[in-house]
């Protein structure tokens, strides 16, 4: 081996250096030319060799080594060439040049192996094209990620994750929000369960026993009470990660639900209240949709046919069964012929529930159409009626009883004007003529035994005139017609002419209005009120009078206002009964029918009268009329 070696760098040729003469103006360019071409093969291999070093995920770093080994003994060809100028080396210099023959040979083979390759790679521009499509990308991640962040917020989700080995608990910031605390806060299992309700700890806690010890997943629905002492109702989730068959992390989401569960608990609440509404009125409702094919009948409607609630399968069918024979052709022509028209329709008519009873029933249905979602159906109550038309066939009963007493009253009223009134005239004329003609022959005691029978005669005929008046309103209805008050008071003014002369009686008032009525009882109304007043006058005290009125919206409101004797308290509500006198008719004549006559006029004027009185001072009745025809 020492003697090849000593054999290759034998120098007994002739130096290159005789080829160029020496001479120095070609040496000098060569050898500079060959030095700094063979430093710059040396660094080219190394800058090469670290580039593929730390370019780990370089695909073809073999070609880059082998371009670098070629360069590199490239370099060497070019250094012994400047040392063959001055020492012959010619046999190193062959042997240089054989390696970098065979590394050439093994770099172009490796070329041609990868070119294949190498033309599948990118181009700049489609590098440049995936790189603005992964910016893209990214850029809709981070939109689609600020999206999930922001619903997991606006849904109040979040969601958390237990080492179970180093009993790390992790938190998302939406947890922390719903527990009401700080982000980022350390916390651990134990003070997790305690925020927890008292009556829902045991219950997590053994969830997550079993999730950690037998992989069970959990989703339950409890309540908490957060760090401001709030009490939440959330919806957790939870289940183990294996690994290997051993659960080594458990990981689950957090949910607010509170609004949601508030508002089940109140839709509870009003089904149940709804339940019991179509019990108390013994009602049901139903809804029929057509694209669905679906019917639903509330318990209410199951019950007035005699079932269980969804004891049977709902349909129209079941329906027209329990409807009774004689009224079964009309209801299915009446809601069929809905139905094909696509029209509401109301009914009444008598059912046979599974207790073979009778009932009475109204059925309406209303049929819906959704424009937007071009859903159609119908929906309905069922109310059972029984009852209602057993008290509605009492009422006509009793409304017939009572036209046949308003008849009878009728009857009476035209005995009192004609039969009764003819025989106490005639009484009266023939002790008028015994008076003229024998009084003369009478001592003075039968003179007063004939004057107060005739006075008696008198206050009967005025108590018949009076009943006659009050059986009149009971039972004759007018037209209400437009009428001016103040021709009224005129009328009434005359009519008391001679009392309000006598009396020195003065009667103040506004302009009045035009009210809706009936003339002659607004007369009538006016009158008694007036002679009233005048009537119950306190000694030596004139009396005076004030009518006021004013306007309370659909009514005016009067006020007739005296300064009489006034009423005590007591007697406000008996002064409005018929034949109720506070006094003797030694102090004041009446029949005690006056005051009963104008409530029976206010009332058959849908209007109400009360009276303030303070005793000994004075009196006022308040009453409203009608200010149109309603």
């Amino acid at each position: 081996m020492l003697e090849l070696l000593r054999h290759v760098f034998e120098n007994d040729f002739m130096p290159h250096g005789h080829c160029y003469f020496w001479e120095k103006d070609i040496l000098i360019p060569i050898v500079i030319g060959d030095l700094l071409t063979f430093l710059s093969y040396m660094a080219i291999p190394i800058l090469l060799w670290k580039f593929v070093k730390n370019r780990e995920d370089l695909r073809f770093g073999v070609v880059f080594k082998a371009f670098a080994a070629f360069i590199f003994f490239c370099g060497i060809g070019h250094l012994i060439d400047v040392v063959n100028i001055w020492e012959p080396y010619y046999r190193v210099s062959a042997i240089a040049k054989m390696c970098t023959g065979l590394v050439s040979l093994g770099t172009i083979i490796m070329l041609f192996k990868l070119y294949p390759k190498a033309l599948k790679l990118p181009s700049v521009a489609r590098l440049d094209s995936l790189n603005e499509e992964l910016k893209r990308k990214n850029r809709e991640l981070t939109e689609l990620n600020e999206m999930y962040d922001d619903t997991m917020k606006a849904v109040r989700l979040g969601y958390w994750h237990l080492e179970i080995e180093t009993n790390e608990l992790h938190w998302s910031d939406v947890v922390y929000d719903i527990h009401e605390m700080e982000r980022g806060c350390n916390v651990d299992v134990a003070s997790a369960l305690n925020f927890y309700h008292p009556d829902h700890r045991e219950v997590i806690s053994e969830l997550v026993t079993n999730a950690i010890q037998n992989s069970e997943p959990f989703d339950v629905q409890l309540k908490i009470i957060t760090a401001s002492q709030n009490e939440l109702w959330v919806r957790a989730i939870g289940k183990a990660e294996l690994k290997n068959g051993k659960p080594v992390k458990l990981k689950g989401l957090f949910q607010d639900i509170d609004d949601l569960k508030r508002k089940e608990e109140q839709l509870t609440q009003n089904e149940s209240a709804l339940k019991e509404a179509e019990d108390l009125a013994q009602l049901g409702n139903w809804r029929w949709s057509f694209d669905r094919q679906e019917r639903y009948w509330s318990d209410g409607r199951f019950k007035i046919l005699g079932y269980e609630p969804g004891e049977i399968e709902p349909s129209l069918q079941v329906a027209l069964d329990s409807v009774h024979p004689e009224d079964r052709e009309r209801v299915e022509g009446t809601i069929k012929k809905a139905i094909e028209k696509d029209e509401d329709y109301e009914l009444s008519y008598r059912i046979i529930n599974q207790s073979n009873e009778v009932r009475i029933v109204k059925d309406k249905g209303v049929f819906v159409n959704l424009p937007h979602t071009k859903g159609q159906y119908y929906a309905g109550i069922v109310m059972d009626i029984t009852d209602e038309s057993l008290k509605e066939q009492k009422l006509q009963e009793s409304l017939k009883a009572l036209e046949r007493s308003n008849r009878e009253l009728q009857d009476f009223a035209y005995v009192a004007s004609h039969d009764l009134q003819e025989p106490l005239r005639v009484i009266t004329s023939y002790l008028q003529l015994i008076e003229m003609s024998y009084g003369h022959l009478l001592d003075d005691e039968g003179k007063l035994f004939i004057e107060s029978i005739i006075k008696a005669s008198a206050r009967m005929k005025t108590l018949i005139n009076d009943l006659l008046v009050l059986s009149r309103l009971e039972t004759k209805q007018r037209d209400a017609v437009p009428v001016d008050l103040n021709k009224v008071i005129n009328v009434v003014k005359e009519d008391l002419s001679l009392k309000i002369i006598d009396s020195n009686a003065e009667i103040k008032h506004p302009e009045l209005p035009v009210v809706y009525g009936d003339e002659g009882r607004m007369r009538r109304l006016f009158q008694n009120f007036i002679g009233n007043s005048i009537k119950f006058r306190r000694p030596d005290v004139d009396p005076k009078i004030e009518i006021e009125w004013s306007d309370v919206g659909e009514k005016y409101q009067f006020k007739i206002k005296d300064n009489g004797i006034g009423i005590k308290e007591e007697c406000f509500e008996r002064i409005f009964t018929i034949f109720q006198r506070l006094h003797t008719r030694e102090e004041y004549e009446g029949t005690g029918i006056g005051l009963a006559i104008c409530k029976k006029i206010v009332d058959k004027h849908d209007s109400t009268i009360r009276v303030e009185s303070e005793y000994g001072k004075g009196s006022s009745f308040i009453f409203e009329l009608n200010k149109s025809k309603g």
